[in-house]
Parts: structure tokens; C-alpha cells; sequence
């Protein structure tokens, strides 16, 4: 018995995917891609999202690297609750190197900390290309539904747009709608839509 070929991953828009699915490939994963340019109206809106946290009594700010302990502790937690797809997977930071990073420069990070100092919600973002990418997002179980995702995103924009940055890049499993959601509400538009395909099984292989 062979192993089936691993899926392969084309945005919605390529001109292979009509062919494929009549081949009989199926979707097995999506995934989407989103943009935020930054405009007045942009940066708004953002200071509209991180007051509403900051009204419930939340303390959003930048962290460093005297956060990373904590940053860690909290992606461990959060961590079965991330989708898996052949598309999207993720990995707790390394402590030591998410510390440099963040010391660098190379990586920033904004959390929502609740009355006791206690780390509840964190977005760590990095430069991709010409646009600052969201490296992940977490939020403690017990804080969710109450906009934070959406508010340390919408601190991160303000706070990079002041150094300079114009662009921003977010993205998620298809399966995350909560995701999708506090990306929405931040400004982000989804520009763009990505499939896993698997073609159909032959006899003996396997998946």
C-alpha cells in the first residue's frame, strides 16, 4: 500500500483549480489572507477598538522583552485550540528567541493584561516583505468574546503606523471564524483565498 500525494495549496484564483476539481481533486482546507493600509480613517477606527477594551477596564500595551516569559506561557495554553490544515499550523515561540527578536526590533508584540497584571491576549507581528505580518494571535480561554483579539491588533496598527508602517497582513484557517472576525473588526480586508486539494484515492494507497 503507497501513500496518497500530499495535498497541494492554490489560491482560489488559479487557473489550474477548474481542471483539477474535474480531475476529481476534492478541497480538504481553506484558508484566507487579509490587508490593512493604513488612512486616517484606518487609524480611526483602531483608536475606536482598543478604547472599547480599555473601557472595560483592560490594559492594553507594547511588550518587550521582560514579557516573554508570559507571552509563552499564554501560546502554550492556546495552543490545541489553533486549526491544523495543511495550510495553517502553528508553534509556541522559543523563548530565548523570541526575546531577541523583540529586543531587535525584529518582532513586536502588543498584549491585553487583565486588573492583576495577569497576560490575557497578545499579537506578535513581524515585517514580511512591505508589510508588517501578524505572526500569531492568542487569547486566554477564559477572556474571549470580549474584543481583545481585535484590540491588541488594532494597538499593534496604531503603534507600527507611527514608525512608519503603512501596511499590514493577517490571515487564518478558514475553520477559525473568530479569527476572521477580530481581523474584520480591526479593518482588515480578505483579499485572497487559498485551497488544499487532495486528489481522489487509487486503489492501495492510503491517506
Amino acid at each position: 500500500m503507497t501513500l496518497m500525494p500530499a495535498p497541494i495549496v492554490l489560491r482560489d484564483d488559479d487557473p489550474r483549480l477548474p481542471g483539477l476539481l474535474a480531475e476529481g481533486w476534492t478541497v480538504v482546507a481553506e484558508s484566507w489572507g487579509a490587508r490593512l493600509r493604513v488612512t486616517p480613517q484606518a487609524l480611526r477606527h483602531c483608536f475606536g477598538v482598543l478604547a472599547a477594551a480599555r473601557e472595560q477596564g483592560w490594559v492594553v500595551r507594547e511588550l518587550g522583552p521582560d514579557d516573554v516569559a508570559a507571552i509563552v506561557d499564554l501560546d502554550s495554553r492556546c495552543l490545541p485550540d489553533y486549526p491544523v490544515t495543511p495550510q495553517n499550523g502553528h508553534d509556541v515561540p522559543d523563548e530565548a528567541a523570541l526575546r531577541a527578536d523583540l529586543a531587535a526590533s525584529t518582532a513586536w508584540a502588543w498584549g491585553a493584561l487583565g486588573a492583576d497584571g495577569t497576560l490575557v491576549g497578545v499579537t506578535v507581528l513581524r515585517v514580511a516583505g512591505a508589510l508588517v505580518d501578524t505572526d500569531f494571535t492568542a487569547v486566554d480561554a477564559g477572556a474571549r468574546r470580549r474584543g481583545l483579539a481585535s484590540a491588541v491588533k488594532a494597538a499593534a496598527v496604531l503603534g507600527l503606523a507611527g514608525r512608519g508602517h503603512t501596511m499590514f497582513g493577517s490571515g487564518g484557517a478558514a475553520d477559525n471564524l473568530a479569527a476572521r472576525r477580530a481581523n474584520e473588526a480591526v479593518g482588515y480586508t480578505v483579499t485572497e483565498r487559498w485551497l488544499s486539494l487532495r486528489p481522489l484515492a487509487r486503489e492501495g494507497e492510503r491517506p
